[in-house]
């Protein structure tokens, strides 16, 4: 292995995969990698938002959002939603997603077929971040749960244009 002063080289080296999950706020979408889970009790979330995305400024307005979690044969439609602004179409009828009401949000949707969704509201904005993406820590407030992660096929991000999901699968037994 060697090593590479280069940004992009440093970027790219050694924390992929991802879980890639699909953010919704109000009836926008987009895909998201920087997320994780940041308290259990209460339950909460960090995500990560771009400075030029649109969703930052619905974030802010809003104040909620849906963590999705689709399947792999969902990977077009999630990764396109990266793609296609949201300032300038409806996302969500354009690239096939099938959205309804949340449980515990005013104006935020859920996207049918995911096999996880949790419910968000901010719970706090990062002051004065000191990189290109903006750091909200949000409360996990309602728990859309379809299978359990092991039992299915994980949309995962690695890195730049390349994505995967599971293959061979082992449980450990002590």
């Amino acid at each position: 292995m060697t090593d590479t002063p280069a940004r992009d080289a440093r970027y790219y080296s050694g924390f992929y995969p991802m879980h890639l999950g699909l953010l919704s706020v109000a009836t926008n979408v987009m895909p998201i990698a920087w997320w994780t889970p940041v308290s259990k009790e209460p339950f909460r979330f960090l995500l990560a938002i771009d400075r030029t995305n649109h969703s930052l400024d619905l974030i802010r307005e809003h104040r909620e959002a849906v963590l999705h979690f689709l399947p792999f044969d969902r990977r077009a439609a999630v990764i396109r939603a990266g793609y296609v602004s949201g300032r300038r179409t409806r996302k969500t009828e354009r690239l096939g997603f099938h959205a309804r009401s949340s449980e515990t949000l005013r104006d935020t949707v859920v996207i049918e077929g995911a096999d996880a969704a949790f419910e968000l509201t901010m719970a706090s904005e990062i002051e004065h971040p000191l990189g290109d993406h903006v750091p909200f820590v949000f409360d996990v407030t309602y728990v859309h749960r379809v299978r359990r992660p092991a039992s299915g096929h994980p949309l995962l991000f690695l890195g730049h244009r390349d994505f995967a999901t599971l293959g061979d699968r082992d449980r450990f037994r002590p």
